[in-house]
């Protein structure tokens, strides 16, 4: 929720500053696109905050559906984050530019723009006739690039994925196991039912001769 004074909630005192996607991978090894703003407030100095796109859409809902609902930041980043949204959805064909993170500098994303390459695939199609309008690190900058998509649609890519559904279905497994353990455990203690004796416990008796 938006933490000001009365005065500032009012007139709702929310300065957009940018939108940006940033990439993660989820449970099962595919990449996400997060989106994230960052806003200040009008008056005030060296302040910024920066939130996930969904929460600040969540908290929004919340406060929508209250008797006494006041302005929130959503109400006023909203129709800021659509009109960014529309040209990114409009202008990108693939993995970000924003959201490859170690592989680019803000100034190469700028440079690449210029010239309408909006994505990582974009700049690993680039022609060798247009990739020196990125200047001296275009060429190099592109060859990281086709790396980097080989990596996503490649067999790493596969098998990462692969390896995470398995480890989910493994957690999953475990959870369950872990269940009906503790359901026995309380059906046990209720009824006063002795725990079993392991095959350990026993004696061993084989080949004993009875007393005579």
């Amino acid at each position: 929720m938006f933490d000001a004074k009365q005065e500032d909630r009012n007139d709702l005192a929310v300065v957009p500053f940018k939108f940006w996607v940033d990439h993660v991978e989820n449970s099962e090894g595919v990449l996400e696109a997060i989106h994230w703003a960052s806003w200040g407030k009008r008056g005030y100095a060296n302040w910024e905050k920066s939130e996930k796109v969904s929460r600040l859409v969540k908290d929004a809902k919340a406060m929508r559906n209250r008797p006494d609902a006041q302005p929130c930041v959503w109400d006023a980043l909203e129709s800021h984050y659509n009109r960014w949204k529309d040209g990114l959805e409009a202008q990108t064909d693939g993995y970000a530019l924003e959201g490859w993170a170690g592989g680019i500098t803000a100034g190469q994303i700028a440079k690449c723009k210029s010239i309408n390459v909006f994505s990582v695939e974009d700049l690993a199609r680039l022609t060798d006739e247009n990739i020196h309008k990125l200047g001296p690190d275009g060429p190099k900058l592109r060859d990281n690039a086709k790396a980097f998509v080989a990596s996503l649609n490649g067999e790493g890519a596969k098998l990462a994925k692969e390896n995470a559904t398995m480890k989910a279905e493994l957690e999953r497994l475990r959870a369950e196991q872990e269940e009906d353990r503790k359901a026995m455990r309380e059906f046990m203690a209720k009824h006063d039912v002795a725990p079993p004796v392991m095959p350990e416990e026993v004696a061993p008796t084989t080949g004993r001769r009875k007393a005579a």
